[in-house]
């Protein structure tokens, strides 16, 4: 968890340097250097707003080189690095555009590392302000640059000041073996590191590289995954491992799963398909990864791949530290990975009231909790129920179309010929109930129930965006959300349809699954059944949203008089020039709440949507100048704006904005 920091310091942060106020150029009071709010979060993921951040720092005096202990500490917006004011001459020189640079290494708590001013015209400035490396600071003050981030930058500062800055700590060198040329052709061996970089960039992130594991457990025939993402601030840096107690693998097996693109073989429901999974997943989070295993009766035997040492293509079978034997540790049989010298992401997860740790191992678990909820369930085909947990918490699966007020369509089977012979798509579609449906079902549990329940149907994220297909390979979630190219927006008036679409590895090929399992391709003909299918869920979503819109018709007026006889008769009304004029009927004591948005768009008339707060939103764009003059007419009577865009939503039944649309175009 090393880390390279620059800041380019401004006039406000130098009155943290004595020798500065003492020349007269203090412009503030502050007596500290700040650091941006997502740097720290990169760098000390594990603290939380409220706590200080212990840091023992080398740094320059007039006498050389000392070391104090130093602190960020929260303020407002960002934090300030606290307890150290150098009243020391020699920076003399201290101006605003001059360069800050911090090593740390963030692994153990307190940190430890060193930091130094350089001055603006300064050869390092120059350097460093001249390589890629340094681009992010064109639009923010403060950068970290983890390992190999700052490779060039780090050798430049290494180079200037030797007694504060160490060089990129850097595996063994490895010699790429020299062409052979044979009778046949050149035999050309592939550079280990290069190609390691290359299978580690399939684009996984944190929680789909966890899920790849996990296929390789339930695989393995487990029925407990135990995770475990340790503190980065524990004394081992950013770690994690996948345990499971599936059968385990004997020295054979482990070799050829350690061997990239193994020969392994697949049974029929296997989630695995390339060989390659566990090292893409692995190298795509971390340098070093550890798969130690064993199978029952047989010793626990262990192999290593570090991407700074592949020369010869040698896993490692050294021992392990004390602390991976402990992580490692098996009990019967199973499978353990283990994750070391982890990258951390270039943005970390934010979550109120969490720190980006945290937040991490809830995005994780949310992830887990969709993708593998049939296994969750104990619903998969073939499969016993199994347990996941993560730092000891059990997840709780979240089938997008399980809450109990969901409605399913009948089940349809699509065949799609192969070379080898027909396969089967089974395809389901399902209507979501509304929220207020949801909020009346779970009111008895109080607020937090109703969060919850919209919560984990909407995903943790906007209905919006999870309506479409839920693809599925061997019952684990493999692709969900949108339409694909059935329909190209997600409609806010669909938001309730979902439809599950259920393959086996089969049909890899014809739907063009990739190495990393996570891209589809849906062929036209299953496109064309799929979207019959589909549209009959689209279309009752349609019907329940405008039944939501349609504004409430007023009360009735009431039936006879007082004691309850026959009330009086109206006064007729005199005639007037268009005719008589009819008593208003009784309004609703409280009108529909509806927002009107003037908007400039050349792709709609109008747009009704659902504001996240249950309010009414009609968007009116300047394309047809009528309407536009009735709105604003209109815009203070809240009742004639709800009968508006009743009606309004009523033309977009027949689609009349394509034909105003159509003519405005011609």
């Amino acid at each position: 968890m090393r880390f390279l920091i620059l800041r380019i310091l401004t006039h406000s942060e130098l009155g943290m340097f004595h020798e500065y106020r003492r020349q007269g150029k203090e412009g503030s009071k502050q007596r500290a250097v700040n650091f941006d709010w997502d740097v720290v979060d990169r760098v000390f993921p594990a603290a939380k707003d409220s706590d200080r951040i212990d840091m023992n720092l080398k740094y320059d005096t007039d006498k050389g080189i000392a070391e104090k202990k130093h602190w960020l500490k929260r303020q407002e917006k960002n934090w300030r690095l606290e307890g150290n004011c150098p009243t020391d001459k020699c920076y003399h020189f201290v101006v605003p555009g001059c360069l800050f640079a911090m090593e740390v290494d963030a692994g153990t708590s307190p940190a430890s590392g060193s930091w130094a001013v350089f001055p603006a015209k300064s050869p390092v400035t120059k350097a460093i302000l001249a390589d890629g490396e340094s681009s992010r600071l064109a639009k923010s003050a403060m950068i970290a640059l983890h390992d190999e981030e700052g490779e060039h930058t780090w050798e430049i500062l290494a180079d200037a000041r030797p007694d504060l800055f160490m060089s990129q700590q850097k595996g063994h060198a490895i010699k790429v073996p020299a062409a052979k040329i044979g009778n046949k052709g050149v035999e050309l061996p592939p550079n280990p590191a290069r190609l390691v970089k290359i299978l580690a960039s399939v684009g996984h992130t944190l929680p789909s590289a966890v899920a790849d594991l996990v296929d390789n457990a339930i695989s393995a025939d487990a029925t407990n995954i135990a995770i475990t993402f340790g503190r980065p601030d524990s004394g081992h840096g950013r770690w994690l491992t996948i345990a499971d107690n599936g059968k385990g693998m004997d020295g054979a097996k482990l070799a050829e799963a350690m061997r990239i693109g193994s020969a392994s073989e697949y049974e029929d429901n296997a989630l695995g398909k390339y060989g390659y999974g566990l090292k893409g997943a692995s190298w795509s989070q971390a340098k070093v990864f550890t798969v130690a295993t064993k199978c029952e009766g047989k010793p626990p035997h262990h192999l290593t791949w570090d991407a700074d040492d592949m020369a010869g293509w040698i896993a490692k079978s050294d021992a392990l530290e004390p602390w991976e034997q402990k992580a490692t540790v098996i009990d019967k049989h199973g499978t353990v990975v283990l994750w070391k010298d982890m990258r951390p992401p270039q943005a970390m997860p934010t979550a109120r009231g969490l720190d980006p740790h945290s937040a991490e191992i809830m995005l994780l678990e949310r992830h887990l909790a969709l993708v593998f909820h049939r296994f969750l369930e104990g619903k998969a085909a073939g499969r016993k129920a199994i347990v996941i947990t993560i730092n000891g918490t059990p997840i709780e699966p979240n089938n997008p179309v399980g809450h109990p007020l969901v409605s399913a369509y009948d089940l349809k089977t699509i065949r799609i010929p192969t070379e080898a012979g027909d396969g089967k798509v089974q395809v389901q579609a399902y209507l979501l109930p509304t929220e207020d449906e949801i909020s009346n079902f779970h009111k008895a549990g109080g607020p937090e129930a109703v969060r919850r329940a919209l919560d984990l149907i909407g995903l943790h994220g906007k209905r919006n965006e999870t309506q479409g297909l839920f693809i599925y390979r061997h019952d684990r979630l493999i692709k969900w959300g949108g339409w694909h190219q059935m329909w190209d927006t997600n409609d806010e008036k669909t938001k309730l349809a979902r439809v599950i679409v259920n393959f086996d590895k089969n049909l890899d090929d014809a739907l063009k699954i990739n190495i990393s399992k996570q891209i589809v391709q849906l062929p036209q003909q299953l496109q064309a059944e799929i979207k019959k299918i589909a549209d009959v869920a689209r279309r009752e979503s349609q019907k329940k949203y405008r039944k939501e819109v349609s504004p409430p018709p007023p009360p009735p007026p009431p039936k006879g008089g007082p004691g309850g006889g026959p009330g009086p008769k109206p006064e007729p009304q005199p005639p007037g020039p268009r005719g008589p004029i009819l008593n208003p009927p009784p309004r609703p004591e409280t009108p529909p709440r509806v927002a009107v948005k003037p908007v400039k768009t050349g792709k709609f008339v109008w747009k009704v949507t659902k504001g996240i707060t249950g309010t009414r939103d009609l968007q009116v764009s300047d394309l047809d100048p009528s309407l536009s003059a009735l709105v604003k007419q209109i815009a203070g009577d809240p009742y004639a704006i709800a009968h508006l865009s009743a009606f309004l939503d009523g033309l977009d039944e027949v689609d009349v904005q394509k034909y105003l649309l159509a003519r405005k175009n011609n």
